[in-house]
């Protein structure tokens, strides 16, 4: 392990600053802009390795925080005005089938009952990330409301989630981003295997009782 691990800070502290700049910005500035990101790979993970490179390598802390908190809220920007322009097309189509009428109802819900509250702390919820900028296009969310909310949640999770991989990062160097990295794949291998066992065969878009299953229901 610690031999990976010493191979692994000097292949990092050898990684240029503009790589770390533009995979770290390129993966939070997508996951929101479009679903397809969220659904694949979601980005705090990626944040949290860009923070451990920043504390092993030339990347200076404070640039990545500004760099990727611009980012990520013009990622929701866009995806709140995808929402706002074919809200409902978003919904059925296959990325957003495959998210679930029910997230997006729950997401739906929770902007018109919190309002900002919703948007600022959705940043931090996994897939209510991806799912809430649009979610709060479609209910046509005042625009002034969405910016103040959203600069809030992501100016606090991008720093949070970027210092604690900085100074983690500075304690136990790579050791950490391997570790992380590890428990990344076990945890996707796992979540496919019980997804698999649970429905098998069971076709996208489809419920167990083998009727099609209406977005939003």
């Amino acid at each position: 392990m610690s031999g990976i691990a010493n191979w692994l800070e000097g292949l990092v502290s050898d990684v240029p600053s503009w790589a770390v700049y533009l995979i770290a910005c390129a993966v939070v500035y997508v996951e929101t802009a479009t679903l397809v990101m969220g659904l694949i790979f979601p980005s705090t993970g990626v944040v949290l390795a860009a923070g451990v490179a920043a504390a092993v390598g030339p990347t200076n802390i404070g640039w990545l925080v500004v760099a990727l908190c611009v980012a990520a809220f013009a990622g929701d920007l866009t995806g709140y005005w995808i929402g706002r322009a074919s809200g409902p097309r978003i919904m059925s189509s296959k990325a957003g089938r495959r998210f679930g009428g029910e997230r997006w109802v729950n997401a739906q819900k929770r902007v018109d009952e919190s309002g900002m509250i919703a948007v600022a702390t959705g940043r931090w919820l996994g897939f209510v990330r991806t799912v809430m900028p649009p979610a709060a296009g479609i209910v046509r969310m005042r625009v002034a409301n969405f910016v103040i909310a959203d600069i809030v949640g992501v100016v606090t999770w991008g720093t949070t989630i970027l210092l604690v991989g900085y100074f983690a990062g500075a304690k136990l160097g790579t050791t950490l981003m391997f570790s992380m990295g590890l428990v990344i794949i076990v945890g996707l291998a796992v979540w496919w295997v019980v997804k698999r066992f649970r429905h098998p065969g069971v076709p996208e878009g489809v419920g167990e009782s083998g009727q099609e299953r209406p977005v939003g229901q």
